[in-house]
């Protein structure tokens, strides 16, 4: 398993204990790489963006963007290189069709603040804003199909209305170009 912009390693952490796989991450903090050494895990410095060509084709099972896809710079890029070095990549990220955004947009006029964007607009990393919706055709036009997805709001799952319930979204990708491939 790959992570991509790992952070303090801790989530990372917890992946190799409970579930016992073989993971690597890649962060561009150096403090934060610092962190994830001393968790004894092994941790690349360096940007998503350039440090994808250190690895061969299909090296992990699965690649991880938890967090990170609304701060990329060019997220079409990261995604293919994602699918070149994993079989399989999981995205994590907030919804910005969530029915509290809308709300504070429609009766503030202002950039929204919430509990899972607690950043104001100038001071966030999230470059993209996007939706559940968005995302779908993102995927769909960079040929990538979606396995699986759950959306999550302050009260668990959101299986009604995901696009406008869900504050945060966790999506299972596959290629369709590698599933073409091997048949």
């Amino acid at each position: 398993m790959l992570d991509l912009g790992t952070g303090d390693g801790a989530f990372l952490e917890r992946l190799v204990r409970a579930r016992h796989v073989t993971a690597e991450g890649v962060e561009k903090d150096p403090d934060l790489v610092a962190r994830c050494i001393q968790r004894g895990l092994v941790v690349h410095q360096g940007n998503i963006a350039e440090g994808l060509d250190q690895y061969g084709d299909q090296t992990f099972d699965c690649v991880l963007l938890l967090g990170t896809f609304q701060e990329l710079i060019s997220p079409v890029e990261i995604v293919r290189e994602a699918f070149r070095v994993g079989r399989q990549v999981i995205i994590a990220y907030s919804n910005f069709a969530h029915y509290g955004v809308r709300l504070q947009v429609l009766f503030r006029g202002r950039t929204p603040v919430t509990k899972s964007l607690p950043q104001v607009w100038y001071r966030t990393a999230n470059l993209h804003f996007l939706s559940i919706l968005d995302f779908r055709e993102f995927c769909r036009q960079l040929g990538v199909s979606v396995i699986r997805q759950d959306c999550f709001n302050a009260h668990g799952k959101a299986v009604i209305l995901p696009n406008v319930f869900a504050a945060e979204v966790v999506t299972l990708l596959e290629s369709y170009i590698r599933k073409l491939n091997q048949t």
